[in-house]
């Protein structure tokens, strides 16, 4: 029994059992399999129960599963009737749809999570217009942008994460009941009823895939991992900008710990953890694929060993949301320590080679000319604006005394024109058309 229970995990499904035994009494009754005495006495006992279980007083002990605790419960106190309860019902059929209503309900509640936090970043996007940051790529410092701009990036990762969640949800919206253990059943059930009843789209179409399928469970896990990948990626900027080496972002001290040697320190040990949880949400789709690999059709015992990876996936990442949207709100950003490295100037080599293309130099020429003037402020260990118009004149004819002014962050990010891009025009733009879309 100890190696055999699924009772520690299958718990967390005890009111979805409930709630569609519930529902299958009524259809039992309206399909005249019980009568209308019978159906009052369960539903009664299953109120009973429903009570207790939300509660916390439900005895569990002794049990395989939530299932046999549930229907152990009804036969003490509705012994004749309880005989019918299990009329043309299978435990195969019975877990997936409860894990079905499980999954709709946490694909509900993980998507708030998600809004939630994009409202967080938007109200920090919002309120750090003013701070520019150099961009990254290849962890090399690469064009100015908006702090905002960045922000605002993972609002559009957000989002993308929950569509992923609703397309998810499309194929866990479908009622099994009626499918039996895998052949469906010879009694005359209502199985439409059951689906309206328990608010599902759509009935499942082949009893043998209903029993055995488990496609609805690893796409929501892998949706889960693509929360969790994204939030890692938050956490690693958040962590980065923090640093010394960085130092342009501060993250509020109760997201945040000291070291047990050394007095000077402050570790992000809340980002540090999202970011290392990811590992357990890739593993645990891992697992679920390695458990499904090989078995034959319809339903095998080792399908017990479905739930633990997606009710842990479910809860950490709803658990990592939740935190996330706190700490942004404690971020802090410091614009004198951005500025001092935008003053390095070869940030804005991309906004002198566009400006040549402007006057008419082919990219490709305009790219090689900057790149060599590049190149010789770095060997003479001095800045562009060190260079007299006539010495830049020996890189490009084009090149004139206008060219100064594109040496600063403001110039930069105000000469963008397409869009989607860091010009604040733009940003402002995206973050009111975000606050709207997130209001309601």
């Amino acid at each position: 029994m100890k190696f055999t229970s699924s009772l520690d995990i299958d718990r967390v499904l005890s009111e979805y059992d409930c709630l569609s035994t519930r529902v299958y009494t009524e259809m039992l009754s309206k399909c005249g399999f019980i009568s209308g005495k019978e159906k009052k006495e369960l539903l009664d006992v299953l109120d009973e129960l429903s009570l207790k279980i939300k509660e916390g007083s439900l005895p569990l002990e002794g049990h395989e599963d939530i299932h046999s605790v549930i229907q152990d419960y009804v036969e003490k106190r509705a012994p004749e009737a309880a005989k019918k309860m299990h009329t043309g019902r299978s435990r195969n059929e019975q877990v997936v749809n409860d894990v079905r209503l499980y999954c709709r309900d946490s694909i509900e509640r993980v998507k708030g999570l998600i809004v939630d936090f994009q409202r967080e970043l938007t109200d920090l996007a919002g309120r750090t217009m003013d701070i520019i940051i150099p961009g990254y790529t290849h962890l090399n410092r690469a064009q100015p942008v908006l702090f905002a701009h960045l922000v605002m990036a993972y609002v559009e990762m957000l989002q993308r994460d929950l569509q992923r969640l609703e397309d998810a949800g499309r194929r866990s919206d479908i009622s099994v009941m009626g499918s039996g253990a895998i052949a469906g059943s010879a009694l005359e059930l209502d199985r439409r009823f059951i689906a309206e009843k328990l608010g599902f789209r759509n009935i499942s179409a082949n009893s043998i895939d209903a029993v055995s399928d488990r496609d609805f469970i690893a796409e929501l896990i892998a949706a889960l991992c693509f929360i969790a990948v994204h939030l890692s990626r938050i956490c690693e900027d958040l962590i980065l900008y923090s640093i010394p080496e960085f130092g342009f972002l501060e993250v509020g001290m109760d997201y945040c710990t000291g070291s047990s040697l050394m007095p000077q320190k402050k570790n992000p040990d809340v980002l540090e953890l999202v970011r290392g949880r990811s590992s357990r949400l890739i593993s645990a789709l891992n697992s679920l694929f390695v458990l499904l690999k090989g078995l034959p059709h319809s339903y095998n015992r080792d399908l017990q060993e479905d739930k633990k990876p997606l009710f842990e996936s479910v809860e950490l990442v709803s658990e990592e949301l939740a935190i996330m949207a706190g700490l942004v709100r404690t971020v802090r950003l410091k614009k004198e320590e951005a500025l001092k490295m935008l003053e390095d100037e070869f940030i804005y080599a991309t906004d002198l080679a566009e400006y040549l293309v402007r006057r008419g130099v082919a990219f490709a020429d305009a790219h090689e000319a900057v790149g060599r003037i590049v190149r010789h402020c770095a060997e003479n260990n001095i800045s562009i604006s060190d260079m007299s118009v006539p010495e830049l004149k020996d890189f490009s004819e084009k090149l004139e005394e206008d060219v100064y002014g594109l040496l600063n962050p403001e110039t930069s990010i105000g000469n963008k024109r397409t869009a989607g891009s860091t010009n604040p025009e733009f940003v402002k733009k995206e973050i009111a058309g975000w606050k709207k879309r997130l209001k309601g």
